[in-house]
């Protein structure tokens, strides 16, 4: 038997039993269309905060003390010190809180940020309306509000927010500015976060202590100069390598590429599982096909095929219904993927490699497990094939 009549009686063997053959290749549709659809969440979230990394500048560093490690707001003051080349120092005083608005009543979650008016200096953000927090502002500790994207979105509603007045934690702040969209970034978006003056965030969230400090020197090699300076101090000051974590840009990039590699393989892993299972359903039906066409086998090696020939024919049905199902999971996929972004609001990145892998693996998955059961109806005796009543 040549492999186009192979192909032939396969394809005849699949048509015979529709609807059985489109459930046993459910599990190979949906694994390989997971392998595309995760990989390319996984690669689009993580091109996205890498994207936003990179707007800071590869001389940009950040300083965030260890849990319990005391780090007050007099440390910025010794950062601009003691780094006579830095070009921008910012503190960040973070922490979650319930925010509303007045008129009309409602109310979002979302970290409030204290920070000073050299946050706009980092290029992170743009404003899309009103301003941003000025010197002014904070030295006046005035009671004033930017939001991010987001907040101002959901806080009212898509209307005009600028000039109005919100709660954050029992106290009022007048809205005098909106940010442009900027996606996610290190830690909590800045399209979710609501900025307010660092001289107020203390009074406001009951502490001194500091979540970070961002500092921006004038060129890439003094950020270097700069974490190494950074590093030493604090280990001279705290006796430990760990009490304050000086990380540059760079080092937040390899971290982050090292996070993607092994989020992407997870995802990749996990949908591999419903590949295995479908797999196990791919060898579950050819074995009960097997026992239904034990008579058919006999007949065929009573006319002259070989044991090979059965072999091949069995084998070869296993794999097209692999293969059918790995082609309709990579349409399903690509499909998935493309709709993907209006739904979770993030990117999906497509990736060759994911695509080429799903195709392999449900190559692999008919051949496998299509085997066990070829071998078993080659090995038939034509006999008692024949005799076979089933």
């Amino acid at each position: 038997m040549t492999w186009r009549d192979g192909l032939v009686l396969a394809f005849l063997g699949l048509m015979s039993n529709k609807l059985r053959a489109i459930l046993t290749m459910l599990g190979v549709i949906i694994g390989v269309a997971a392998v595309i659809v995760l990989v390319a969440i996984g690669q689009g979230a993580s091109s996205l905060v890498t994207s936003r990394i990179e707007t800071l500048g590869t001389n940009v560093l950040f300083v965030s003390p260890a849990s319990g490690t005391p780090f007050p707001v007099s440390e910025t003051t010794l950062i601009h010190r003691v780094l006579p080349f830095s070009d921008v120092v910012v503190p960040e005083m973070t922490q979650g809180a319930k925010i509303s608005t007045l008129n009309p009543p409602n109310q979002e979650s979302g970290p409030v940020d204290g920070t000073t008016a050299a946050y706009l200096e980092l290029g992170s953000v743009s404003v899309a309306a009103g301003h941003f927090l000025t010197p002014l502002e904070v030295s006046q500790d005035q009671h004033v509000a930017v939001l991010g994207a987001n907040q101002a979105t959901n806080l009212f509603n898509g209307e005009n927010p600028i000039g109005s007045s919100i709660m954050i934690l029992g106290q009022q702040f007048h809205v005098v500015g909106v940010l442009n969209p900027v996606g996610q970034g290190p830690g909590a978006s800045q399209d979710n976060t609501l900025f307010i003056p660092i001289t107020v965030s203390e009074s406001l969230l009951g502490t001194n202590q500091l979540s970070q400090i961002i500092v921006k020197a004038q060129n890439p090699n003094q950020a270097n100069l700069a974490a190494n300076y950074l590093t030493n101090l604090y280990t001279n000051q705290f006796g430990s390598t760990s009490a304050v974590s000086v990380a540059s840009e760079d080092q937040v990039l390899q971290t982050l590429q090292a996070t993607r590699a092994t989020f992407t393989d997870l995802l990749a892993g996990t949908a591999g599982v419903a590949l295995v299972v479908g797999g196990i359903g791919i060898m579950n039906i050819m074995l009960v096909s097997v026992t239904e066409r034990t008579r058919e086998i006999g007949i065929r090696q009573a006319l002259g095929a070989t044991r090979e020939d059965i072999l091949l024919q069995f084998l070869l049905e296993s794999m097209a219904m692999s293969l059918v199902g790995g082609v309709i999971g990579i349409l399903l996929g690509l499909g998935v993927m493309h709709i993907i972004p209006a739904i979770l609001k993030t990117p999906a990145i497509f990736s060759p490699v994911a695509l080429m892998l799903g195709f392999v693996f449900s190559t692999a998955v008919g051949l496998i497990f299509g085997l066990y059961p070829a071998i078993k109806a080659s090995a038939l005796d034509p006999i008692h094939a024949l005799r076979y009543d089933g």
